[in-house]
């Protein structure tokens, strides 16, 4: 009864039950809480308290093959973390809670208990992270754990074309593993989601600050809290790296706090310069330095000093010192990384992981693929954008193989938070992110990487080594890095921004009083902190709301009735989009001018290389010279003039716009089926200024597979009967996601994933459906499979055949 008042007044109508025709205005029953008679019927429930051991968690009425499964997994049983989020937050009877804790302390598996609580009380858990690799992980991981040995039902959801997410509109699921922004666009589109959830589990909370993440995860924590007001109120768990202060944020929230700095394995946190003396902070905070490299071993060996001069006898000391080392060096770009990993496996002189290469996908390659098996043929290997995700799953895998030969691993910095690699010590090569501005790294995102160093049952303590180049630099990151506190959680809300916000923050909400809209603001964290900092904070920004709101009516995306505001349905598509306020009105420019021009799922691929979420993704470009300049020409070899022209629309210079029509060129290649070195060939135009890469042109693919559906969901209220037909966008999402022509798309249907090269190897061999896969002699499928992957199709063979 409290939801559908609720839901009448944001309707603009009161409405007053009468129940039995006796009591009218509704039954008010306080809220059931356990008292003195509950605990009377059931002793072993009040304030039960457990121990280290896991057994214990039986009497919160688990069930046994649950308790018996981690008994397996976690042997070592409960750390002081997970066993303070028991029996003083209570997150087993349903208690919500932010944890903070450094890496590798097990914030995870506290949300696995309260997972496992909620699951056995018949509600849904969902687990929330940042990336789709750390998604893939946790997907196989509980799989494996709570699905195949449980019985759980399992699904993920990150936008591939494999997605689960018709199991999790309908709610057919367990547990649920999704990225931030697949859950927030789910949950907006499909409300009724959440009402099935019993616990929802944010990982990596602390990404709220991020300036381009942070917005999804503030949403739809915020769309969290606003459903309680329709008596939804799942228990969160939020869980953060290390932060120098919660800013409130639990306040907010709603939710109990555990914050902790220890580490279940101690870390020594130092810095080395060129001289081979490491200065470090021991785990009990004493200082003490020790000459790591002998100074003569670190010798100039290119015409200019390099980190290559300090790293090669920095690693091949750390490997002598310790025959179960295990080292990773960061590097802030793909290049780099991978030339790291060549020099090591040049100049270390380690024994051949060729038969961890043996693993890898033998079918189009790319350059990167080549220089792989070269530093796995020196014992090496590095991990980047630039490898398939086939192939980061084999080098995750061999490095994280205890007894592995591949003990030394390159990755860049961005994918740290991505890779689950337990190493001894892990080397910080530089200090700062590559871009247009060479953004330093901040404290938190330092100790994030140094905390990759030191995992349970793999190492008694952990090493973070930063490079130096001067004694000077040396005293300088010591003292800002090692001995520096990480900043305090903030809102990642920019107040040049407000359109976007309100944008979104209005299509959470049915309908809302005019004068309401500055509490939606309010709402948010970054609303909360400035309310609480300032009071008179939601009236200073009044104005600009008044002004906003005119705008947007005049724009068509927001209506007023009686004086409630709410969307349109064109800015609906907009605010429950990923564009932001600034893109979705130039998407709607563009396609207004191109309206007559005829729109296919493709040329709607090419058009949104204009908005600025896809000028933000970084394209190699040679910048002197006009030997870019040939790209606009190129495109226009394959879409019309005016497609070609509109990207020029608010470009900020010719090179701008040439790398847009790079883009939508190498995407056009891409789902065409060219082969990747070909891509790689013939879109580089100066090797060494503007080389394009598979890493480039998955990112460029997978950026403008992210923004493509909510840009047509524009499309198709803007162009009414003449947008693309659902299936061609369909198909064109799966083409940009796995590089292949639409004609051979029926191979999806196969029992197993198959790489690019071999679908490619198929359709070469005109097996382009499975009908014609089901009916190839293995003499014809060995011209384009292996015969390991030969016999995988053969054990399908008979079921499939039965199924049809």
């Amino acid at each position: 009864m409290h939801r559908v008042r609720a839901d009448a007044l944001r309707l603009g109508h009161i409405q007053t039950p009468v129940l039995f025709g006796l009591i009218e205005g509704g039954l008010t029953l306080p809220s059931l809480a356990k008292g003195p008679r509950f605990f009377k019927a059931f002793p072993e429930s009040k304030g039960l308290r457990v121990s280290a051991n896991i057994s214990d968690l039986a009497g919160f009425n688990l069930p046994q093959v649950v308790i018996d499964a981690w008994l397996v997994q976690y042997p070592g049983g409960l750390n002081a973390l997970q066993l303070s989020a028991v029996n003083d937050h209570r997150i087993l009877d349903g208690q919500s809670l932010l944890v903070v804790a450094p890496t590798s302390s097990g914030k995870t598996f506290i949300g696995e208990m309260a997972a496992a609580a909620a699951i056995t009380d018949q509600r849904k858990a969902v687990f929330l992270f940042p990336y789709k690799a750390l998604v893939n992980e946790k997907y196989d991981q509980f799989l494996a754990i709570y699905g195949e040995r449980l019985g759980m039902r399992v699904i993920r959801c990150t936008g591939d074309y494999a997605d689960q997410a018709q199991a999790f509109f309908r709610g057919k699921y367990d547990l649920a593993v999704l990225t931030y922004e697949m859950f927030l666009n789910l949950s907006l589109n499909h409300p009724a989601t959440l009402d099935v959830l019993g616990l929802v589990v944010v990982d990596e909370v602390q990404f709220i600050a991020d300036p381009r993440r942070g917005i999804a995860v503030e949403l739809l924590l915020t769309h969290l809290l606003a459903a309680r007001e329709r008596g939804v109120a799942p228990q969160i768990i939020a869980l953060s790296a290390v932060i120098g202060g919660l800013n409130d944020f639990d306040t907010w929230l709603g939710a109990e706090k555990l914050v902790s700095t220890s580490r279940p394995i101690p870390l020594v946190e130092g810095v080395l310069s060129r001289s081979g003396l490491y200065r470090y902070l021991n785990a009990d905070g004493s200082e003490a330095r020790v000459q790591l490299v002998p100074n003569s071993a670190i010798v100039q060996r290119k015409d200019n000093p390099g980190a290559q001069d300090v790293i090669v006898p920095l690693v091949r000391a750390l490997l002598a010192a310790n025959p179960t080392e295990r080292v990773i060096i960061f590097r802030n770009a793909r290049g780099p990384a991978e030339g790291c990993a060549r020099y090591l496996a040049a100049d270390l002189g380690l024994p051949s992981a060729s038969t961890i290469a043996e693993r890898l996908p033998n079918s189009d390659l790319s350059s990167t693929s080549r220089a792989l098996r070269e530093c796995l043929d020196g014992g090496t290997a590095f991990h980047t954008a630039n490898l398939s995700r086939g192939e980061r799953v084999v080098i995750e895998q061999a490095f994280r193989d205890r007894n592995g030969i591949v003990r030394v691993l390159a990755a860049t910095t961005t994918v740290a938070a991505g890779i689950n690699t337990p190493a001894s010590t892990v080397i910080l090569a530089e200090q700062e992110f590559i871009g247009e501005e060479n953004q330093p790294f901040t404290i938190a995102e330092y100790k994030n990487m140094a905390g990759r160093a030191g995992r349970v049952g793999y190492n008694e303590t952990g090493r973070a080594i930063i490079l130096a180049d001067t004694a000077n630099e040396q005293e300088a990151l010591f003292r800002r890095y090692v001995l520096g506190k990480p900043e305090a959680l903030r809102s990642s809300f920019d107040p040049d921004h407000l359109e976007t916000w309100i944008l979104r923050l209005l299509a959470q909400a049915r309908r809302v009083p005019r004068e309401e809209v500055v509490r939606l603001l309010a709402s948010t964290y970054g609303g909360y902190v400035a309310s609480k900092g300032n009071p008179g904070w939601q009236s200073s920004i009044a104005g600009r709301l008044a002004q906003l709101l005119a705008q947007m009516l005049r724009l068509g995306l927001a209506e007023e009735e009686l004086g409630f505001v709410k969307l349109t349905l064109l800015g609906q598509a907009c605010g429950r989009s990923s564009l932001s306020f600034q893109s979705a009105m130039r998407l709607v420019s563009i396609l207004q001018a191109l309206k007559s021009q005829g729109m296919t799922a493709e040329k709607l691929m090419v058009a949104i290389q204009a908005l600025p979420e896809l000028d933000d993704v970084y394209t190699p470009l040679m910048k002197k010279g006009q030997a870019e300049n040939k790209w606009p020409q190129r495109l226009q070899q394959q879409f019309d003039e005016p497609l070609v022209r509109a990207l020029q629309a608010q470009a900020h210079d010719q090179l701008a716009y040439c790398a847009r029509c790079k883009r939508a060129t190498i995407l056009k290649w891409w789902i065409s089926g060219v082969p990747v070195d070909m891509i790689e060939k013939d879109a580089t135009t100066n090797p060494y200024q503007g080389r394009i890469s598979s890493g480039d042109i998955r990112r460029f693919a997978d950026a403008t597979r992210f923004h493509l559906r909510p840009a047509y969901d524009i499309a198709t209220i803007l162009l009414l009967g003449t947008a693309p037909p659902i299936e061609e966008m369909d198909s064109l999402l799966c083409q940009l996601e796995l590089g292949l022509p639409a004609d051979c798309l029926d191979l999806l249907r196969l029992g197993i994933p198959l790489e690019r090269g071999e679908y490619l190897s198929l359709r070469t061999a005109n097996l382009k459906t499975c009908d014609q896969l089901w009916k190839a002699t293995d003499s014809l499928l060995r011209q384009s499979l292996g015969q390991q992957r030969i016999a995988e199709l053969n054990r399908l063979r008979p079921n499939i055949l039965v199924g049809e």
